[in-house]
């Protein structure tokens, strides 16, 4: 693979080639942000198609007319069949990097990564006004988890970046959650089919999440005795990935892209106001109402429901937070410490399920004994995070009443 901040090549006398590449993207410039750098030219007469995803960049041939199909498969989630139009010329020279306009140099740079911020550059958000109809607010919301979708797709379809498919899963998750919060201004069939389709692909995602989160603490543990399990979750694993990329490129994936795209763009709204100060008070109290259901030992679901509770609840607080202020975002970042937290304890619930699994399939007594001592210790880590969970929620609860209150 080449890197495109390397793109000058060594000529056989010592001297680098000097050659034109000319960048693309769509005319609303969704691979931009995404993250990602589309570009082709000649090198030694031969037409190349360079495209720059996360860490990775990969390299096709092909003529100018369109993409290789083996680059436009990996770009299909901010494609989707979206024309690609030229936005710059660069010319990489000896000494520094040239933007033409037809022959003619407008611009030059000392490296290729100077030149690609200034003529290539992520377009800035438009800012929201802070009383703008709540609708104008939510779609910017989705209008930023839609991106986010756009930029991690590429990258989970082109290398093993674990953290891509959860961010993925939570843009995917905030959207779904944020129409639910909001679901007095849409036409309830269209709402409730996106939401159910945003769910659909969510679970197609969640084993492959679960067991990246699990054989990432089981290699970290570096025990002789976690060997043979680790080997079986790997093989889970790689069905779970065959599972999550089938659904990444199934005609279903596509169409709930499109249909976030038109909550974005142009959703079918039944009322035009809404208070999402309202909206994110209420969630905040079903989260208290959650909170003092608790009780001194809760359940492992009891748990796992004011977890889903705070996730809620900092959803709707992001929402509101360029209005309320400061102490919203107090608590948006309140609620992502005690998710976090939350979140180890559903990890580790999740762990000893599939560890229970290892041992109900394998017919080694001596992986068995080792996957009972693994699902053991993460028994233990499980107490641990609910030792903390008073006290961090307290603090969360605290936050919210100077608020909501």
């Amino acid at each position: 693979m080449t890197d495109p901040s390397l793109a000058v090549s060594a000529s056989s006398n010592g001297a680098q080639d000097v050659f034109v590449s000319t960048y693309h993207d769509t005319p609303d410039r969704r691979l931009a942000r995404a993250r990602i750098t589309l570009s082709r030219s000649l090198r030694n007469g031969a037409g190349v198609w360079e495209a720059r995803i996360g860490e990775e960049t990969l390299t096709a041939p092909g003529g100018p007319a369109s993409l290789p199909e083996e680059l436009a498969a990996k770009l299909i989630a901010p494609l989707r069949k979206r024309e690609l139009v030229e936005i710059a010329r660069l010319r990489n020279g000896e000494n520094d990097v040239a933007l033409l306009e037809g022959q003619d140099v407008l611009r030059t740079y000392v490296d290729l990564d100077v030149a690609l911020e200034e003529t290539v550059p992520v377009p800035k958000e438009r800012a929201t006004r802070r009383r703008a109809p709540a609708i104008e607010h939510v779609r910017a919301y989705l209008r930023r988890q839609l991106a986010e979708i756009e930029r991690t797709d590429p990258v989970i379809r082109t290398g093993e970046d674990p953290e891509a498919v959860h961010d993925l899963r939570v843009a995917m998750r905030r959207a779904r959650s944020v129409l639910r919060t909001t679901s007095d201004l849409f036409e309830e069939e269209w709402l409730d089919q996106l939401r159910a389709e945003l769910r659909w692909l969510g679970g197609e995602l969640g084993a492959l999440r679960d067991l990246d989160v699990l054989l990432d603490s089981l290699e970290d543990e570096g025990s002789p005795e976690t060997a043979a399990v680790i080997k079986l979750l790997r093989t889970e694993r790689r069905r779970a990935r065959a599972r999550a990329l089938r659904a990444l490129s199934s005609e279903r994936y596509l169409a709930v892209l499109d249909r976030l795209g038109v909550a974005v763009d142009a959703p079918p709204v039944r009322a035009s106001e809404l208070s999402l100060e309202a909206v994110a008070a209420k969630e905040f109290g079903k989260l208290r109402r959650a909170g003092k259901r608790l009780g001194a030992k809760p359940s492992d679901a009891d748990v796992h429901r004011i977890r889903i509770g705070a996730k809620r609840a900092r959803y709707a607080a992001e929402l509101v937070a360029p209005s309320v202020g400061a102490k919203a975002r107090r608590f948006v970042d309140e609620a992502k410490r005690f998710q976090e937290s939350l979140g180890a304890h559903q990890d580790a619930v999740t762990a000893i399920d599939r560890i229970h699994g290892v041992i109900a399939r394998t017919k080694s007594l001596e992986t068995a004994f080792a996957a009972g001592r693994l699902a053991e210790r993460v028994a233990l880590r499980r107490a641990g995070t609910r030792q903390k969970l008073p006290a961090a929620w307290k603090r969360l609860e605290d936050q919210g009443r100077k608020i909501w209150e």
